[in-house]
């Protein structure tokens, strides 16, 4: 057996300084929309309202469609990538090593996990701004033909792997839990009684408990996204061990691949807040993304075999084959689908 190594450090560390450049202009992106969104609206808002700032932890569960790429994962006769054409008896695509095999549709892999910073403007209406990882997995295990002047049946892993990095610029429109007109729809003088009545018991309180920090009431919400930037991280890694002891072969032949694009996105959604303290709330939201990446690019490629070390570069577009309708295209990633986030707020 071979020990091999599966790339170099030069290039994992460009690789890796170039996504944090990528990332930082997202970031950077978004700051500066929410700082001028911010400057508007507190030209708008009354002098005397202060804003409450809070930060909250999310987790949930971001379900995408992904419906070009788990076409791609689900049929043999597409095929991700370019081919080997010297390749013998056949051609095949150089990412899975012979041709590709029928994978399970992409799948959460973890929880989605992030921070969200927000800030309520007036009691009805808030700015949000946040950023979340959420990653994806498809593998399977197959036996392949390994031909080295005969067939030689080898054991083949392939695993695709999809990490999202999303950050996005929303608002908030609050409604409290039993919010009620100012008179309650009482007359006048039934009203004038109603105060009355609750000032005496108000006075009739002890004033250790009129001293009392209440929590605020329960309320809940419509969101809607300004912008949200969605950078995407596809890599494959295919291991293929040739086992054939009786005529002298045991190496394994891996091959991975990095591929990256940027997109942009919007989503609407409801949810609900209720505090545990005046500091502290728990709540959860349901929003629906509409939104893609359209152009996604090889960043890193990596084969132990000379003969298909440069039939991918760094740049190449990400483009599948498919077989049954006869066509090249480039791969889209559909982000639209529905986001579950549970929250835990900290108000400061």
């Amino acid at each position: 057996m071979v020990s091999l190594k599966t790339g170099k450090p030069t290039k994992f560390i460009f690789f890796l300084t170039s996504n944090i450049l990528h990332l930082t202009s997202d970031f950077l992106l978004l700051i500066l929309l929410t700082s001028n969104f911010l400057l508007l609206t507190s030209f708008l808002s009354p002098a005397h309202a202060a804003i409450q700032w809070s930060l909250s932890v999310v987790e949930g569960y971001y379900l995408p469609h992904l419906d070009e790429l788990n076409y791609v994962l689900k049929n043999r006769a597409v095929e991700l990538g370019p081919r080997n054409t010297e390749a013998r008896p056949s051609p095949y695509p150089v990412i899975y090593q012979g041709i590709s095999p029928e994978m399970p549709e992409m799948s959460p892999k973890t929880p989605k996990a992030g921070l969200q910073v927000q800030a309520d403007l007036t009691p009805p209406y808030a700015v949000v701004f946040g950023g979340s990882m959420a990653t994806f997995d498809s593998s399977a295990r197959d036996i392949r033909s390994f031909f080295v002047g005969f067939p030689i049946p080898a054991t083949r892993e392939t695993r695709f792997s999809l990490s999202l990095n999303q950050f996005w610029l929303g608002a908030k429109r609050y409604w409290t839990w039993g919010e009620k007109s100012e008179t309650g729809g009482k007359k006048p003088e039934e009203k004038e009684k109603t105060d009355d009545k609750n000032k005496k018991l108000e006075g009739e309180k002890s004033g250790e408990e009129q001293g009392m920090k209440k929590k605020p009431p329960s309320r809940f919400y419509m969101e809607m996204g300004i912008l949200a930037v969605t950078r995407a991280y596809l890599t494959t890694d295919v291991w293929l061990h040739v086992y054939a002891p009786e005529e002298g072969f045991d190496f394994y032949k891996v091959t991975e691949t990095g591929a990256v694009g940027r997109g942009y996105a919007t989503y609407a959604g409801v949810g609900g807040e209720y505090y545990l303290k005046k500091w502290l709330s728990v709540g959860l939201d349901i929003d629906y993304t509409i939104g893609g990446i359209g152009k996604i690019r090889f960043a890193n490629y990596f084969t132990v075999d000379p003969l298909e070390k440069d039939i991918i570069k760094p740049g190449d577009l990400v483009r599948y084959t498919d077989l049954k309708q006869g066509r090249i295209a480039p791969l889209f990633l559909d982000l639209e689908g529905w986001d579950f986030k549970g929250q835990v707020r900290f108000y400061f």
